[in-house]
């Protein structure tokens, strides 16, 4: 009866080591790789900011566009200027 008990658990314990791999291997990176450009000026009209990126590494059988754009809220002047002021007045 011991014996029972001991390879129940056993196995449980092997189903849930199992599971917990499978969903690390799910989670492991994408399955396209891009490798983008700088930041663009940004928009005035649209208020947004745009960089280009090229495929540099795709999964087995991933389908992948060979080049992706992406868009950003551009960050408002103000921040920046904030910064610059800060690091002015610590000499």
């Amino acid at each position: 009866m011991q014996h029972r008990g001991f390879l129940l658990l056993t196995l449980l314990a092997l189903l849930a080591l199992t599971s917990a791999a499978a969903k690390k291997k799910d989670k492991f990176g994408a399955d396209c790789k891009y490798k983008f450009e700088n930041w663009g000026a940004c928009d005035g009209g649209t208020g947004t900011k745009v960089r280009q990126g090229t495929l540099k590494k795709a999964r087995y059988n991933a389908q992948c566009q060979e080049t992706i754009r992406v868009t950003n809220p551009c960050t408002p002047k103000t921040k920046a200027k904030a910064k610059a002021k800060k690091g002015k007045g610590k000499d």
